[in-house]
């Protein structure tokens, strides 16, 4: 009689026990590797436009302002959540006119907070590429970086005088920051 190769019942499950608890081991991994990915992703995407702006701004010599945007057409919105967009500020009012252009845009993220105290309203590029805000006597500030996970994972983009955005896990003086 031929001998039939193959496995038992019990080895079966003792392979699919196994795969289960890789599994269950995996998973939430992989979810904080999704959620860090989305949360790199959207900094990349802010700090990109922040050279943009600031790249734009020194070549043209003409003041460049970044500021929240839901439509990717004008500074309406009231969260830098819905999306931003980069232009070429020539009367220096935070506002698309007729005669400026639409640099770069960027929709938000699902899931995401982005807060800024210094930087709430726009962030404006001077010719000489440093930063201005609405705050009379700040010129730099920072943007918090938020996900459901909370202040643990927060980052912090740091934007100092000179116009360069770093990145961070605390807030230009030690502080962790708050997400909420």
């Amino acid at each position: 009689m031929r001998r039939e190769d193959g496995f038992t019942l019990i080895e079966l499950m003792i392979a699919i026990g196994l795969m289960a608890l890789l599994l269950s081991m995996a998973v939430p991994a992989m979810n904080m590797f999704v959620s860090n990915a989305r949360q790199t992703g959207a900094v990349n995407d802010f700090v990109s436009s922040m050279h943009i702006a600031r790249s734009t701004a020194i070549t043209t010599n003409a003041r460049v302002t970044i500021c929240p945007s839901a439509s990717g057409g004008d500074c309406e919105a009231v969260s830098w959540d819905d999306g931003w967009i980069v232009f070429g500020d020539l009367d220096s009012d935070q506002n698309v006119d007729a005669d400026e252009s639409i640099i770069a845009a960027s929709a938000g993220i699902d899931g995401l907070s982005i807060v800024s105290g210094e930087f709430a309203q726009y962030l404006m590029y001077r010719p000489n590429g440093r930063v201005m805000n609405a705050s009379v006597n700040s010129n730099s500030g920072q943007f918090t970086v938020c996900d459901r996970r909370g202040s643990d994972h927060a980052k912090v983009l740091i934007v100092d005088l000179s116009g360069r955005p770093r990145l961070s896990d605390r807030l230009a003086d030690g502080r962790v920051p708050g997400c909420g």
